[in-house]
């Protein structure tokens, strides 16, 4: 603009003062430079360059504006007419009166009656769907003795009725395993309402990630209607998922589609049974949440997804959870899934179906080996070919029609059994056929445990050695399926699917060496596997206590693998070293035995004692 020399001895023209802003607007909107450097005299503020320039803009503004070349916002967009005249703002309207309901419904009882049956039907079925506070406390597994922090989680629930055995019905909160597992303190809460109840468990399947709570206090159950089962949907039926996942608090409904029905891994327990794949949201808080169909029924339980794909969920399927619901009906508790107890091998080669004596149009599987505890022990053998099972026919890959244009696995057939049960086979062995042979299925045990049914892990302290149970678990705790593991984790992996000799079995693990003055030596030994113990096989950890005390020995030699470890210890200091060490680490009971076919206490002690 060009600034009279008077207001040019300062380079700085933060040093401009002015009376008040509201002057210098004035005389800008003027149009004249001159007067808005005149307002600018040397009296009580400082002028700062921002405001310096936001009184050019102003001028610069005014000048344009006489040119009709350049409109100002009005802080409303303006609409232009037909002509070249600007349509002014609108006038404030009249107030007009509103229903508050518009932007506020009400919750109060008597207007939220539904409007029809339907509506009646959907809101009984969403308030029967349950959100699960659960505050686990679980093990430390490398640390038997003592439990790792407590930490909190989510999930999902509802409502189901079943029989018991004297034909009454009862309602109770259905939900994932996973969701109540090693849970201290249990809460459901309902939807829409902010308190919440104590629950416990009543029934807990980890082989198929199912769990039944108990709400004693009757005011929780005051207007909540249980769900009903469906059957099992087709490929393609369209299915909702009802729960309460992360992202919020309040209820969720995702819909899709069914993708595929097959045998699938439970991760809960790491066990193979019949799952449904569907490409419906299941996040994090769906599990335990039920999946429904059109008609609003039961058609499975959301519990797992699969990690680094999209789209992809699984939902334990409705056969399924009717026959945990069956089994506990029938035995009281839960028991498990029957199979044959056997190892067995696809005969897809054509050579070697002859070799066994196969006949063209004949399929089925070899049996590799049967379980030493197997029910079918004494009737199936290593080389016999399953032909049939129950009249249906075996396909060499190890797979029988389930409906049309869809196999599963014939252990998928065999889950639907109970203890005791029997299963007509046809069998061919030796190149002579056997028909209607009956086998008996069973439940079956792993040498390696997938969980100890909501109990501490057992253990024994010797010396300042402790020893525990090799469980899943445990390996868990080391990341044991990691790409790079030691040498002695390798070697624990290796008996994870072996069979069990007998019911009583386990594997004993040398997991560390509390350190001790009489110890020295063995204080960095840790993932060991006992095999003997002054030469003589440890076949449990009660076994292997009961050893320790009836030896008369003066040393005590443990024997230990991988690389032929071995550990001498002096019977006579070895009761006093447990009871310093137990002291030390504020260790209570110096061993905890349980077997695996019951997961409670066998036997304690305190401090050596």
């Amino acid at each position: 603009v060009g600034f009279p020399s008077r207001h040019r001895q300062s380079a700085a023209l933060a040093d401009y003062r002015f009376t008040s802003l509201a002057e210098v607007t004035e005389r800008a909107k003027q149009g004249d430079p001159k007067n808005l450097i005149d307002a600018m005299s040397v009296k009580d503020f400082k002028i700062q360059r921002l405001r310096l320039r936001s009184c050019l803009f102003l001028f610069v503004v005014s000048i344009l504006s006489r040119c009709r070349a350049f409109t100002i916002p009005k802080l409303h967009f303006l609409q232009q007419s037909s002509g070249r005249k600007m349509v002014k703002p609108c006038k404030a309207r009249a107030h007009v009166e509103r229903d508050v309901k518009a932007f506020w419904p009400s919750a109060t009882e008597d207007d939220a009656k539904p409007d029809g049956e339907d509506d009646y039907d959907l809101r009984n079925v969403l308030d029967s769907i349950l959100k699960i506070h659960c505050t686990h406390s679980e093990p430390d597994f490398l640390i038997p003795w003592q439990r790792q922090h407590q930490s909190t989680s989510t999930s999902s629930g509802f409502v189901i009725e079943i029989g018991t055995e004297g034909g009454e019905k009862k309602r109770r909160v259905m939900t994932n395993a996973h969701s109540v597992d090693y849970g201290s303190i249990i809460q459901v809460q309902r939807r829409g309402q902010s308190e919440k109840y104590q629950a416990r468990i009543e029934a807990q399947a980890n082989e198929c990630d199912l769990a039944l709570l108990e709400v004693e206090d009757e005011s929780f159950w005051e207007g909540l209607e249980p769900l009903n089962f469906g059957d099992l949907p087709m490929l393609q039926d369209e299915v909702e998922v009802l729960g309460y996942p992360t992202g919020g608090d309040s209820l969720s409904v995702t819909k899709g589609v069914v993708s595929r029905i097959e045998l699938q891994e439970y991760t809960q327990a790491t066990s193979f049974l019949l799952a449904m794949q569907i490409d419906a949201a299941i996040n994090s808080g769906n599990s335990g949440g039920p999946v429904v169909n059109e008609d609003r029924k039961i058609v499975g339980v959301a519990f797992q997804g699969l990690e680094g794909a999209e789209n992809i969920g699984y939902v334990v399927p409705v056969t399924v959870v009717q026959h945990f619901l069956e089994d506990i009906q029938r035995h009281g508790r839960y028991t498990g899934f029957c199979t044959f107890g056997i190892s067995y091998y696809m005969l897809e080669n054509a050579s070697f179906r002859r070799s066994l004596g196969m006949k063209d149009g004949m399929s089925g599987v070899r049996i590799g080996s049967v379980d030493p505890t197997a029910a079918s022990l004494n009737i199936l053998q290593k080389n016999d070919v399953i032909l049939e099972i129950d009249g249906i026919s075996l396909g060499n890959d190890g797979k029988v029609p389930y409906r049309p244009g869809e196999r599963v696995a014939m252990n998928c057939y065999l889950h639907t059994k109970f203890d005791g049960d029997f299963v007509s086979v046809k069998l061919l062995r030796d190149g002579e056929i056997f028909e209607n042979v009956r086998v008996p299925v069973s439940i079956q045990r792993r040498l390696v445990p997938a969980h100890f049914q909501n109990q501490p892990p057992p253990y024994v302290v010797v010396a300042g050695l402790v020893f525990t149970v090799l469980s899943i678990p445990y390996l868990y705790a080391y990341d044991a399926w990691a790409d790079y593991v030691s040498d002695k984790i390798c070697y624990l992996l290796n008996h994870v699917d072996k069979p069990l000799e007998k019911s009583t079995d386990q594997m004993i693990v040398l997991t560390q060496v509390l350190a001790h003055p009489k110890n020295l030596g063995y204080d960095k030994l840790q993932d060991l596997h006992l095999k003997k113990i002054n030469g003589k096989d440890v076949k449990s950890l009660q076994h292997f206590r009961q050893l320790l005390s009836d030896c008369q020995d003066e040393y005590i030699r443990l024997e230990l693998a991988p690389d032929d470890y071995c550990i001498v210890l002096e019977r006579a200091s070895m009761d006093q070293i447990t009871k310093e060490v137990c002291e030390e680490h504020f260790i209570s009971k110096d061993y905890v035995l349980r077997s695996n076919a019951d997961s409670s206490a066998i036997d304690c002690t305190v401090n050596g004692s």
